[in-house]
Formats: structure tokens, C-alpha cells, sequence
């Protein structure tokens, strides 16, 4: 087996692994949510029910992505090919899944009942869109270092 597509494959396969696990707990909060006892305000359900619909839908389709990339033959670490959109929809995944993690956490400790949107909006955005950005721009960086060193692999 060639040692470059092993690596390759641990790496994506790895983190479409990561990407389809959190898509089934958002959407195990959203049946658990639905089919809890206690009365939620519908204005949480909706927000729950909003980011856990898109959630899934950037899994989806980051997961497709990455099996793809997994499976490619090709010895470089090539990303060039709609970059910006695969880390524009990881970075979105990253920040979907620190609001996922608070609004768990929320529902974990009962006091989602209690809580307002307001709250659950603003904890979210505060450190949703803070990790969305940092990721974003981690992501460019490691990207740009990767094309560099991809175009002096390809011209040595």
C-alpha cells in the first residue's frame, strides 16, 4: 500500500469520521428536544431546531467532501480545487459545533427552560462567530503554507 494514501486516507477519513458523529448528536439533541416532556418556548425550539437543520446539511456535505478527498489517488495534499468554499464549510462546522456544545450544555443542566433566546443567541454568536472566524483564518494559513509547499514539491 503506498504510505502517501495511507496518510491521506487517516487524515479525511478521520475527519469525516468527526463530522458525521457530530452530525448525529445535533440531530439526537433535536429528537430528544422534541420528544422531551418538559415545555420549551417555541422561539429555542426553533432556534435548536435552525442550527441543528444546518448543521446537518454542512456535515453532509463537508462529509462528502472529505470521503472524496480520502479517496484520491494523488500524493500531494492538493486544495486548491473550491478551497474557499471547503474552509469557508469548515469553519462553519467548527462554529456550529461550539453552539451545539453550548446549547447541549444548556439542555444538560435544565436551564434551557429557563433561559431566553436572547441568552442562548448571544452565547452563541459570542463564541460561535469568534471560533468561525479563528478557524477561518487558521485554515487559510495552513492552506496557503500547504500551496507553497505543494508548488516546490512540483517544480524540484
Amino acid at each position: 500500500m503506498n504510505k502517501d494514501r495511507l496518510i491521506r486516507g487517516g487524515v479525511f477519513y478521520t475527519l469525516a469520521a468527526i463530522v458525521f458523529f457530530s452530525a448525529l448528536e445535533a440531530a439526537k439533541f433535536v429528537f430528544l428536544l422534541g420528544s422531551s416532556k418538559a415545555l420549551y418556548p417555541i422561539s429555542i425550539f426553533m432556534f435548536s431546531l435552525g442550527y441543528s437543520t444546518l448543521l446537518l446539511f454542512v456535515s453532509y456535505s463537508l462529509g462528502q467532501k472529505l470521503l472524496y478527498e480520502g479517496s484520491r489517488s494523488n500524493k500531494l495534499f492538493t486544495i486548491k480545487r473550491q478551497s474557499m468554499m471547503t474552509l469557508c464549510m469548515l469553519s462553519l462546522f467548527s462554529g456550529l459545533s461550539v453552539i451545539n456544545m453550548i446549547v447541549l450544555s444548556e439542555f444538560a443542566s435544565g436551564s434551557l427552560i429557563s433561559s431566553t433566546l436572547t441568552d442562548l443567541s448571544t452565547l452563541s454568536l459570542q463564541y460561535g462567530v469568534t471560533t468561525f472566524i479563528g478557524t477561518l483564518i487558521v485554515l487559510f494559513v495552513v492552506m496557503w503554507v500547504n500551496n507553497i509547499i505543494v508548488d516546490k514539491v512540483k517544480t524540484a
